[in-house]
């Protein structure tokens, strides 16, 4: 207005840091509430509703959001999310496995352990149902094999089993005390060995067919395996190397099923029976890495047969109960204040100096986000000395909020006096009342579950200065009528304002270096330049600004290589008639030149490397440019090179083609290739004549 008008900015995290913050974090968005991811309910399926099905025993989950779904018949089907369709995998009655068979899935592979099948452990191929690799027989090389449970990673698949075995009675058991053990196999089915301690033992007896889903087995992340006996609450792990390195026992409930995420926590699931009148308090229970208690799944309440979680940390959770399978998935929510138990934070600034006493406070304008059922409240208080007294002593109000011994409750209490009433929300507000050399502020950010309103940048205007400094002293003589037509004429005050700070920023318009975004491509139409979605802001600017050079060039060579090289960064090969003129003479080589680069001798050819136009709307925008850019008279043969040799096409070599060693195909120690493997080019599979097989790739229907 007079010029004079000078403000504190806040607008980095530096700025934020200077005061004191309580559950506050600084966003891409800005400053706001804490948040973390939290498993919510992403989606539910209703498992009767896939036709065909009998009641779901086992979930297996691959990649892709794959899941492998084990039924009563012992009948497997694959259950595309995606596309919320499902098929067998294999046959009716393919005996392979029981529907007492533990499943895992890693890549490709769906191991199945059945102790009650004759294939006891047994890899699959998820696309066409062939056998990998399989064990037969109650023994691994020597090693009693009688799973219990399944796990694999990306490198191992582990079986559990117990290591000692009492076969004396009418059917085998596992005595109290005995040894269990975990045989660690490639994912060639190749035994890599055998994990034992002397605590990690059965608990009490029990025959082999009562223990059938009662443990459960997951591989960290890290390489962490855990073990957990559902029966009696025992958790057990062993780290990579095979060492038991923690044994720990839960609260006793009826528990089910057991799942790792990629940051080590631990997850189980409560499968008490309910009544129908209580209220379901069945939670997924979050364990650390020690197998301590570390909170609740309060997004899913139900009954679980088991938890499984997937390559991006998607929780799967069976309920034979309802008959569904609940898919979660991590979604942030804000966290709570640890002293109110609220969803919400608090900022107090360090002291604004304006260096004058007596100094009149004008305004706070705010950028700021705020999602509907959230709010922002902004307290202040203002006096010439940066000390007074606060809880009884004279103390320095910036000493009193930084020290971090004095608990937040008190802080507040001790300057509730001083602070004034709250600004809900503002986006340009007055200060009223504050006047005096320092000013201070007390932020309130008021959250929901989900959102957090977020506080860009901030600015503090002083001293007083409004329009009513320009009107007859009459108008500032009634104090009531002053203070209303001071608020009021404030409103003007602040759109002139905005309007003078686009003035001021006029350059961010108008300068193709500092624009962006539309303003940038309204620059471009001054130079000819028509662009789309497709056109970086980089490409733009590089345009405009060898927009001279490119006139001065516009229609030679020199000019399309100059053009094509700032869309795609790299100058293209041209390929003019002068220069296949001695390819032309020979007769032999006249009709391949032709093909080539075109017998005309108006036409001229712009190679690209596969690099340069990767996608066909890429490939369009060169053609324009082209046509924009060549003589009338010509026309531009585009040609986009591809990545292999091949004879009588456009083969350059160190372009597109490379000359190297021949390989020979290798298998690792790990893998291993039934006879009956037959290699096929991706994608030739399903096709008449070439590579069919019913029941393997192909399917009559």
């Amino acid at each position: 207005m007079n010029g004079k008008d000078q403000f504190f900015s806040i607008n980095r995290e530096q700025d934020w840091l200077r005061g004191t913050g309580y559950n506050l974090d600084f966003h891409l968005a800005g400053f706001g509430v804490r948040r973390d991811n939290k498993y919510g309910i992403a989606g539910t399926i209703q498992l009767g509703d896939l036709a065909g099905t009998a009641a779901i025993q086992e979930l297996a989950v691959s990649q892709h959001e794959h899941m492998f779904l084990l039924d009563e018949r012992a009948d497997l089907w694959i259950y595309d999310r995606r596309n919320a369709d499902h098929k067998r995998l294999f046959t009716q009655g393919h005996g392979l496995f029981s529907s007492h068979a533990r499943l895992a899935a890693s890549g490709e592979l769906l191991i199945a352990a059945d102790r009650m099948g004759e294939r006891t452990v047994a890899a699959y191929h998820t696309g066409n149902g062939q056998t990998l690799w399989s064990r037969g027989g109650n023994e691994a090389d020597g090693v009693l094999l009688h799973p219990l449970a399944i796990a694999a990673d990306n490198r191992y698949v582990y079986v559990l089993t117990p290591l000692e075995l009492d076969t004396g009675g009418d059917e085998p058991s596992i005595a109290e005390g005995a040894k269990l053990g975990i045989i660690q196999f490639t994912l060639g089915g190749a035994l890599v060995s055998v994990w034992s301690d002397p605590k990690f033992t059965q608990h009490v007896r029990a025959k082999l067919r009562h223990l059938n889903r009662t443990y459960f087995m997951t591989v960290a992340a890290s390489g962490e395996l855990y073990i957990f006996d559902t029966l009696y609450a025992k958790l057990f792990s062993f780290g990579p190397t095979g060492t038991l390195s923690a044994k720990r026992e839960l609260p006793a409930l009826p528990y089910a099923g057991l799942c790792a995420d990629s940051s080590g926590m631990i997850y189980i699931g409560d499968t008490r029976q309910m009544d129908q009148v209580s209220e379901d308090d069945r939670f997924i229970v979050q364990l650390n890495a020690a197998g301590e208690t570390a909170g609740r799944i309060t997004g899913f309440r139900g009954k679980a047969d088991q938890l499984l979680i997937d390559e991006k940390d998607r929780m799967y959770i069976l309920n034979s109960e309802d008959g569904t399978i609940t898919i979660l998935n991590l979604q942030p929510q804000t966290l709570l204040m640890e002293e109110t138990g609220v969803p919400e934070g608090v900022w107090l600034s360090r002291a604004f100096d304006s260096a004058e006493a007596e100094t009149v406070w004008h305004k706070m304008a705010l950028n700021s986000f705020i999602p509907d059922g959230t709010q922002i409240h902004i307290s202040y208080f203002s006096q010439n000395d940066d000390s007074c007294i606060i809880a009884g002593s004279y103390r320095k109000v910036d000493d009193w909020l930084e020290d971090a011994t004095i608990p937040y409750r008190e802080k507040l209490n001790a300057l509730a006096e001083f602070w004034s009433p709250p600004v809900i929300n503002p986006s340009d507000a007055l200060f009223f009342g504050a006047k005096g050399r320092y000013l201070w502020l007390k932020i309130e950010w008021i959250a929901s579950e989900r959102y957090t309103p977020l506080l860009e940048s901030m600015r503090i205007y002083f001293p007083r200065d409004t329009y009513l400094n320009y009107l007859p002293a009459v108008y500032q003589e009634d104090p009531a009528s002053r203070d209303f037509l001071e608020r009021y004429l404030s409103l003007f005050g602040t759109l002139f304002s905005e309007i003078e700070e686009e003035i001021e920023d006029l350059s961010e318009y108008i300068d193709p270096e500092r624009a962006t975004g539309e303003h940038l491509r309204w620059l471009a139409t001054w130079v000819g330049l028509e662009t789309d979605d497709y056109w970086t802001d980089e490409q733009v600017q590089a345009f405009i600004q060898a927009a001279p050079e490119l006139y001065r060039y516009r229609g030679t060579r020199q000019g399309l290589m100059k053009t094509i090289e700032i869309y795609t960064g790299v100058a293209p090969l041209i390929v003019e008639y002068f220069q296949t003129k001695a390819m032309r003479d020979n007769g032999e080589l006249r009709h391949l030149t032709d093909q080539l680069y075109s017998g005309d001798p108006y036409t001229f050819t712009v190679l690209l490397r596969p690099e340069q136009a990767p996608t066909e709307k890429q490939r369009v925008v060169i053609e324009q440019l082209l046509d924009e850019q060549k003589p009338a008279y010509t026309e531009a043969k585009l040609v986009l090179l591809q990545p292999w040799m091949y004879l009588d096409l456009h083969t350059y070599l160190g372009i597109n083609t490379v000359l190297t060693e021949p390989s020979l195909l290798k298998l690792n120690p790990d893998r291993s290739m039934p006879n009956d493997t037959l290699i096929v080019d991706v994608g030739m599979e399903k096709r008449m004549d070439i590579h069919t097989r019913l029941e393997m790739d192909s399917e009559l229907e």
